[in-house]
């Protein structure tokens, strides 16, 4: 293996990190799982994680916003490849949908981090935040999913966006009987049933005048 120069030792260190604290707070909750224990379970010292992050918040909120850019990433990909075809982008966001809860761990930490925002108010201001970002984004893409369909979105698009997160989010934690896509497949469904429902642009703007 060839030797790593600082920037990238101190980016695989992070991401060592950040993976042991996700195993860590998925097997011990949040409260239970230590800077220590995070830092042996990546064999690190403290110095380690310390020298990296300020806290064990910092870790997980990292590790937050990466899956999120990534699954931003994802569907401005599959709607991108569509080219504005409505069936070709809806194709593409199935294809997406099958993999949403395929790492169940993200949904535990998800709730793990909501419990910590509702007790740390320091920590929800910054963790509320991201997801706002978030779902702004992700109803921006909704919003454009609706008009490749010629339909009006029914509401504000964060909003839905929050919503079908949330929706994802207790699928997450429920049993799946092994079957690991059943979660985005609920989610699709409601998301093609807000699109059909939805009045067409045309009709709307004739209903305005």
């Amino acid at each position: 293996m060839p030797k790593l120069n600082r920037e990238e030792s101190q980016a695989r260190t992070r991401s060592l990190l950040i993976e042991a604290a996700r195993r860590e707070i998925v097997k011990k909750g949040f409260a239970m799982a230590s800077i220590r224990d995070i830092a042996e379970a990546a064999g690190f010292s403290l110095g380690a994680i310390y020298s990296n992050f300020p806290d064990k918040e910092a870790i997980l909120l990292e590790l937050i916003q990466q899956h999120q850019s990534e699954e931003r990433t994802r569907i401005e990909a599959a709607l991108a490849r569509a080219q504005g075809d409505a069936a070709a982008a809806m194709a593409g966001i199935e294809a997406w949908a099958e993999t949403v809860n395929s790492d169940p761990d993200l949904g535990v930490l998800a709730i793990e981090l909501q419990l910590h925002a509702l007790r740390s108010p320091a920590f929800a201001k910054v963790y509320n935040e991201s997801n706002r970002k978030h779902r702004r984004a992700l109803g921006t893409m909704i919003a454009h999913l609706f008009e490749l369909f010629g339909k009006k979105v029914p509401g504000e698009p964060s909003e839905i966006a929050t919503g079908l997160a949330a929706l994802s989010r207790g699928l997450a934690l429920s049993p799946t009987g092994g079957d690991d896509d059943r979660g985005g497949r609920i989610v699709l469904t409601f998301l093609k049933a807000l699109i059909e429902a939805a009045p067409s642009v045309e009709k709307a703007k004739r209903s305005r005048t």
